[in-house]
This record gives C-alpha cells, sequence and structure tokens, in this order.
C-alpha cells in the first residue's frame, strides 16, 4: 500500500483540482471499489498484485472566528492498479486500505471537531493533529498488510474486516463528507 496525504489550504467557497477531478474516488459506504476503478500501471518489480493509492485531504478556512474545514478520504484511480481483476478476496483487499483510510478521515474531523478556539491560538494545532493520525494511519496500514498477509490469511482478513467495521460504526457520526 501506498499512502497519499494530501493537505489542501483552500477557501472553502472555491473549488479544489481534486475535487473536480475524475480521477478521484471519494469513500461512500454505498459505493465499494471495482476492478475498473484500477486503472494504474501496475509496478512490475513488485510481487504485489494490486496497489491501492488512497488519502486523506482537508480544506480549511477561518471565517469571522470559525473555523470551517472539510476532511475528506479519496481513492486515486489513476495511481492504483491491479495484475489481478478475478479475485474477489484481493478486492475485498484492497477495499478494506480505502475503508481504513475513511476511518482515520473520520478520526481526524472528531479531533477537528473537538478544538477549543481553533481559529486563534490553536490553529497550529490542526497541522499537529494531522500529523499524529497520519501516523496511525499508515501504521494502521502497515499492520493490516502485514497480519492479512496481503490477503493471504484469511482468519486475520476477517479479523481486520470486523474490527474496521465496528471502528465505523463507532464514530459514524463523523462520517459525512460533502464529496
Amino acid at each position: 500500500m501506498r499512502y497519499a496525504v494530501i493537505i489542501l489550504f483552500i477557501m472553502l467557497a472555491s473549488q479544489s483540482t481534486l475535487a473536480q477531478s475524475k480521477d478521484t474516488v471519494y469513500w461512500n459506504a454505498e459505493r465499494k471499489l471495482k476492478w475498473q476503478d484500477f486503472k494504474g500501471r501496475p509496478d512490475e518489480s513488485t510481487n504485489l498484485l494490486a496497489m491501492t493509492q488512497a488519502g486523506i485531504g482537508y480544506e480549511v478556512a477561518c471565517n469571522n472566528g470559525e473555523l470551517k474545514v472539510k476532511v475528506f478520504c479519496y481513492f486515486n484511480v489513476k495511481k492504483s492498479w491491479t495484475k489481478e481483476e478475478e479475485s474477489d478476496e484481493l478486492l475485498r483487499h484492497e477495499q478494506l486500505h480505502f475503508d481504513i483510510t475513511e476511518l482515520y478521515t473520520r478520526k481526524l474531523r472528531k479531533l477537528v471537531s473537538e478544538l477549543e478556539d481553533p481559529c486563534g491560538k490553536n490553529i497550529s494545532k490542526l497541522n499537529g493533529l494531522y500529523e499524529e493520525n497520519m501516523k496511525g494511519w499508515v501504521k494502521a496500514q502497515d499492520d493490516y498488510d502485514r497480519e492479512s498477509e496481503h490477503s493471504l490469511n484469511n482468519e486475520q482478513q476477517r479479523l481486520w474486516d470486523e474490527k474496521v467495521a465496528r471502528e465505523l460504526k463507532e464514530l459514524k457520526q463523523y462520517g459525512s463528507a460533502d464529496h
């Protein structure tokens, strides 16, 4: 799994290039990844069969002392690839990488919602929260690949599926994004 980190400091009224891109799939519980979403060129130098390029981005603005933050989870179609388009298990594994990214998107939304005086002295805390959250996200992605043996360990894959589903449900109130 490769990880993308995007920080966008854009006024919320403006539209970001990422939001307009046809090469981006935003996480949605109703829309699962399909092999057709993996349009990147496979890396022939690796024995991996698929690569999900997903990330967490945010747009932030302070208007009249009020913090406006949009945090979003995305999948990059052109940088995600597969060598295997028949395996449902492998696709499920790649979907869970995207779901883990959504989980850490929700965790960041929760952290941001708990900031006191975010446009004043705590605006600088936002970057720190983002960095800490990203460290947890990278660790979770690495742990997932290691423990599930990149989808080969069915029992660990099932445990991760259950764990991520449970945690997404626990953070359901932080699940909305306007993409």
